[in-house]
């Protein structure tokens, strides 16, 4: 029987896929301190995103790009381990200090984004008026300083100084390398490797120096900065909440102190308090943050008003995972809906490319649509084992109404998705078929 931490990865990287014989291993420390880890692999993940001006109505695109550097298979196979280490010592510490409900991303409880924004909506309608303030980190992983993590990772273990086998995995996340996948992409050789449809690895660390393939340095320590992990690895999100450790607690206790909620859902941060509390809320998370050297962006910073009049401020709604919490009721926000149609019809038009094709060639009599109706559309499709399944934005759009008892504005969203998807599908279908 496998750990609970294993995973097969199949994506391609500087090794091979390991399996449950080479994840037995890395319980011993010994051979975590002979393992040789290697580069990382970056890539920029970039995602459009739609403002809609509320006094105008016209829409500006702008593009939040997300550097993501991933492990080797047995680097993330190591990382994986000590990651589920920290997050059961995590999870003991955050029963212990009663953080459990204040702390939410990264950890295994069994609940969805709709549930604790369901949470966080009652709790402002039960106490109204009040404020709602949400806090965005700049740039979370790049700032979080090793000093104060390799501290909090010594006190979470109780240790005056790290085993060796820890300080390599911490060295490893701190003081790593990374090859951009674009210049493997730029190079002739590895470029064509990329292209086949292989589970080789891409190139051995020897190939990539001998063809002059740059292993970069974390670009915080190149500046002369003792600050930033990746993100992207199997350890990145358990080490974030441990950098947390410390502003959790103090936030919580300051919270506790006006009888105010406090949240965190990785550099999301919400406090809930009663209006005369709001400006002083709002300067002690900011000093807290301070504290942690990390900086919160003023225009990042939302201050929601909740009248308990059943109106708001100006109908103006307070944004918190994915949904828009009115006192009248939730919606999905926009752009998260936006961004599902985009999703839905990229996939219409390259489903519809593939099929022209295909059947051109003799390939294929007719188009294939179960794909597009069991990721788009509430219809229960049989899998290649007979079972009707549908785990997608229309099911999670649903269970979001489900969660938050209010279902007459967020139903219709995905009614309203629901319809279009069925739309396409079938114009796809007469047209091709």
């Amino acid at each position: 029987m496998s750990p609970d931490w294993f995973k097969t990865r199949g994506y391609r990287h500087f090794d091979l896929p390991v399996g449950e014989r080479f994840a037995g291993k890395v319980m011993n420390p010994n051979f975590v301190l002979r393992h040789s880890f290697l580069p990382l692999l970056h890539y920029t993940k970039s995602e459009k995103r739609y403002k809609k001006c509320p006094k105008t109505g016209t829409r500006t695109i702008t593009s939040k790009d997300r550097p993501i550097k991933y492990a080797s298979h047995r680097d993330a196979c190591i990382l994986s381990y000590y990651a589920s280490t920290l997050n059961k010592l995590l999870d003991a510490h955050y029963d212990a200090t009663g953080l459990s409900d204040s702390v939410l991303a990264y950890r295994a409880l069994g609940r969805g984004n709709y549930d604790f924004s369901a949470e966080v909506l009652e709790f402002a309608k039960n106490r109204a008026p009040v404020t709602i303030l949400a806090f965005d980190v700049s740039s979370f992983f790049d700032n979080l300083d090793h000093t104060l993590l390799k501290r909090r990772l010594k006190a979470l273990l109780g240790v005056s100084s790290l085993p060796e086998h820890w300080m390599r995995v911490f060295r490893t996340i701190t003081a790593f390398h990374y090859v951009d996948m674009e210049e493997l992409k730029a190079n002739p050789t590895f470029a064509a490797r990329l292209k086949e449809k292989s589970r080789d690895r891409i190139a051995s660390v020897e190939e990539l120096k001998a063809r002059g393939i740059k292993f970069h340095p974390n670009p915080e320590l190149a500046k002369g900065h003792r600050r930033g992990i990746p993100q992207g690895t199997p350890i990145s999100a358990a080490a974030s909440n441990l950098y947390m450790m410390e502003f959790d607690a103090a936030a919580r206790a300051f919270c506790d102190s006006i009888g105010a909620m406090y949240r965190r859902y990785s550099d999301d941060i919400l406090v809930i308090c009663d209006c005369p509390h709001g400006t002083a809320a709002e300067a002690k998370i900011m000093d807290l943050i301070k504290a942690e050297r990390l900086e919160i962006a003023p225009h990042k910073t939302e201050r929601t008003e909740f009248s308990g009049t059943g109106l708001g401020v100006a109908g103006k709604a307070a944004q918190y995972l994915g949904f828009a919490l009115h006192e009248t009721g939730p919606t999905i926000r926009e752009s998260s809906l936006a961004r599902q149609w985009r999703k839905m019809r990229r996939a219409i038009r390259r489903t519809r490319k593939i099929a022209e094709r295909n059947i051109a060639s003799g390939k294929s009599a007719k188009v294939h649509t179960k794909r597009l109706y069991r990721r788009f559309t509430h219809l229960k499709v049989c899998d290649e084992e007979g079972v009707r399944t549908v785990r997608n934005f229309s099911s999670y759009g649903r269970r979001s109404a489900d969660a938050f008892g209010e279902n007459e504005k967020i139903t219709p969203q995905i009614k309203r998705f629901e319809r279009a998807a069925l739309r396409e599908i079938e114009k796809l279908k007469r047209d091709l078929n």
